[in-house]
């Protein structure tokens, strides 16, 4: 087991539960080392001695939602050498879909805040590290609320649709060479523990797809062995399979 980590690393957002934390832990199974962030400490790194991922593994506190901790916590990696940046974290919103005429001030806020502002923040004042390590790679685990919005989750689909939008144009404003994007918008829903929580009890998840197929997609692009997966935005299948999504490129 390493002793200290090298760089550069991999930071992610949304460590803490769902498909972030199943992307950190199959990248450090992987021996990638990653910088995992949530609001709350993964479970299972609470005793490393438990985790045999412990060594690829650390931990920070960061919430999102509030745009002095993201600056000073970019401020405190100023040592530290990134060369892929994962963004996992998501608020979701109250209770199950509500429509937009009932969300509140505070739910607007802190979703947008969470899943947009926070994730925009964290990106443009990382941007320079990823940038010193080239290629940089962003890969933003995205949602089909990004692209195709539905009723009844008005202030998380603007919020998605947002960093979804801030994320194509900073591709734009870089070459290949220098940073690689990618988002990835699943086509199935994903069995998480948040999501049992939003469902009734007995619900049916068989239609479900497992967060292990995002992270084995995340895996190969985090690759060198992967290069020829060209930078972009992708519809994931059930299978693992990438679809090029066709983005509008001109109007």
């Amino acid at each position: 087991m390493p002793n200290a980590e090298p760089s550069p690393g991999v930071l992610l957002t949304g460590a803490s539960q769902g498909i972030g934390k199943a992307i950190s832990f199959a990248l450090a199974r992987s021996k990638h080392f990653v910088v995992g962030v949530s609001r709350t400490e993964p479970k299972e790194l609470a005793d490393p001695a438990q985790c045999a991922e412990s060594g690829y593994l650390s931990w920070k506190p960061l919430d999102l939602s509030n745009g002095a901790s993201v600056a000073q916590f970019a401020a405190s990696l100023e040592a530290t050498a990134i060369r892929a940046l994962v963004l996992c974290a998501v608020d979701y919103g109250e209770g199950g879909r509500h429509p937009a005429v009932t969300i509140s001030v505070q739910e607007w806020q802190r979703i947008i805040a969470t899943n947009c502002i926070g994730h925009c923040l964290l990106v443009s004042l990382l941007l320079p590290k990823l940038l010193r390590n080239p290629p940089g790679i962003i890969v933003n685990v995205s949602s089909d609320v990004a692209v195709l919005p539905s009723p009844g989750r008005a202030a998380y689909a603007a919020s998605k649709a947002g960093l979804h939008a801030m994320l194509r144009a900073v591709a734009e404003e870089h070459s290949a060479e220098c940073l690689r994007v990618y988002q990835l918008i699943p086509t199935f829903q994903l069995v998480t523990q948040g999501m049992r929580r939003r469902r009734p009890p007995n619900f049916d998840f068989s239609s479900y797809g497992d967060p292990a197929i995002i992270a084995e997609v995340v895996q190969r692009i985090l690759s060198s062995s992967e290069n020829a997966i060209a930078p972009g935005a992708y519809l994931v299948r059930r299978d693992g399979a990438l679809e090029v999504f066709p983005e509008i490129t001109n109007i």
